[in-house]
């Protein structure tokens, strides 16, 4: 079913307390989508989503431990450090099966990217969770401080994963937040897209900016 015709939608955002992951609630609010914000910490993602609610007059954002969010919903962010993932996707394996789960997560040491042993932080994630729930990675090369600015706009978003249907589930999200989705084929390229974070972390440095972002020509 569309994401534009199923306004009831619920998206939990794991490690929802941090940049990325309250510039995406705000982004996902703003058109009425039901977010709820995990957090190791209850009150943390309580204290969060009242905060965020408050800022953007909505009552369509919710805070609870990541695991309850996750339960709830029928998309799964996982929004947190790469050195945290393998653990809390290991801890929420039960609940994540079966559900689109997007990976936005980046290998980087230092701020610099590496390929992990599994090949990419995605298929880490779908190695944990198994084949059957589709892992699909998109939002690595956006700005945490782009999110969070309602007006700013957004670069086009790479969607990696070898499930075309959570693909298509996931560009239509994107459409929601005013960013455009982009198939970029199998989960096995997702190494190169979330590589291409650390290039625009060192654009940001030489250039002086926080904003720098992909866009694809060519092909609209």
């Amino acid at each position: 079913m569309s994401l534009h015709m199923q306004d009831s939608i619920s998206i939990a955002i794991v490690g929802g307390t941090g940049s990325l992951g309250m510039g995406l609630a705000g982004r996902l609010a703003r058109p009425g989508v039901r977010v709820l914000i995990g957090s190791r910490d209850a009150q943390r993602g309580a204290d969060a989503a009242r905060d965020l609610n408050e800022r953007l007059g909505t009552d369509f954002v919710e805070g609870m431990v990541n695991a309850d969010a996750v339960r709830e919903a029928e998309l799964a962010v996982i929004s947190v450090p790469y050195e945290g993932q393998e653990k809390m996707v290991t801890d929420l394996a039960e609940e994540l099966r079966g559900k689109i789960v997007i990976d936005a997560v980046v290998p980087l040491l230092k701020g610099r990217p590496f390929v992990p042993e599994a090949g990419s932080a995605l298929l880490e994630a779908q190695k944990i969770l198994g084949d059957g729930t589709p892992v699909i990675g998109a939002l690595h090369n956006i700005s945490a401080l782009d999110l969070s600015a309602p007006d700013e706009p957004l670069g086009d978003v790479l969607v990696c994963g070898d499930s075309r249907e959570a693909k298509e589930r996931v560009i239509e999200l994107l459409d929601r937040i005013g960013a455009t989705g982009l198939d970029a084929g199998p989960a096995a390229n997702a190494y190169v897209v979330e590589g291409l974070t650390g290039v625009l972390i060192a654009l940001n440095r030489r250039y002086k900016s926080k904003h720098a972002s992909v866009k694809i020509t060519g092909i609209h």
